[in-house]
């Protein structure tokens, strides 16, 4: 299906056979440049069991990725893709859908989720893979200890320090594909601590693999200490699992935990 105010976007629903009632739509966003199939057709085996179960799904590509066409008007990617979440959800409410949205996402996509649902109140909910993370002093001891006694990287870092090997000039004027911004720990509390006060319940699932250092499953909350997850924000951490889930017994253990995750955590029951 063409979906958004200049038909630019292109997405395939997923529509359950027998739809249960009040079930969220899920909505499954892209992964960096990875097609609307995500990681080796994450995206796809997911869509085709949470149907089976009772909850329809659109994955679908945001402008410039895929085969969807970019803006004509030209916008930023943090912009551009929260309208283009936006008016995925507008075209699945013309379509019917109308008990919300859960919203799901990997790495860039889990960022582009999270900034989606802080706008937008029909998001009841969203899984974010290898999102947000923050260091704690578990964490930093973790990562730097087993660097120390590294020459290799003392010396690249002592090269850097007096200006070789750094990043070369025709590297410093490639394309910029994504802006991703930076959020400060603090930001990202608050943020965070809004979504929970206003009820939207969250799957955060990391690995050790991840673009962003996490090390053990409490280290999100202990970062954050601030605030009370419990019963809104569930985290998982898969220890041996790469970044984009691609051993099999991996996969289908986050496909089962997505879709128990989304039974449990919004009253949908299968039909007897």
């Amino acid at each position: 299906m063409y979906f958004g105010v200049e038909g630019n976007l292109l997405g395939v629903l997923t529509p359950a056979p027998d739809p249960r009632p009040g079930a969220p739509t899920v909505v499954l966003l892209n992964a960096g440049l990875l097609h609307r199939v995500g990681p080796n057709r994450l995206h796809v085996d997911l869509a085709r069991r949470l149907a089976r179960r009772g909850v329809s799904s659109l994955r679908f590509d945001m402008s410039g990725v895929g085969d969807s066409e970019l803006h004509a008007e030209r916008l930023l990617y943090i912009e551009r893709s929260v309208r283009d979440v936006v008016e995925a959800m507008d075209a699945l409410d013309a379509e019917g859908h109308s008990d919300g949205y859960v919203l799901i996402g990997l790495c860039t996509g889990a960022y582009n989720a999270f900034r989606a649902a802080l706008v937008d109140a029909r998001v009841r909910g969203c899984v974010l893979l290898d999102g947000y993370s923050y260091p704690t002093l578990r964490s930093n001891i973790r990562h730097y200890l087993p660097r120390i006694l590294q020459w290799d990287r003392w010396r690249r870092y002592l090269a850097r320090r007096l200006g070789r090997g750094g990043v070369t000039d025709g590297a410093a004027n490639d394309l910029v594909v994504f802006e991703n911004e930076h959020v400060s720990r603090d930001r990202f509390a608050a943020e965070l601590g809004s979504l929970i006060e206003r009820g939207t319940k969250l799957l955060m699932v990391y690995t050790a693999l991840g673009p962003l250092p996490y090390y053990y499953e409490n280290q999100l909350a202990e970062a954050l200490s601030e605030l009370e997850f419990d019963p809104l924000v569930t985290v998982r951490f898969y220890e041996s699992a790469d970044h984009t889930f691609m051993l099999p017994g991996h996969r289908e253990r986050l496909i089962d935990e997505i879709d128990e995750w989304v039974h449990e955590s919004f009253g949908v029951v299968e039909a007897r």
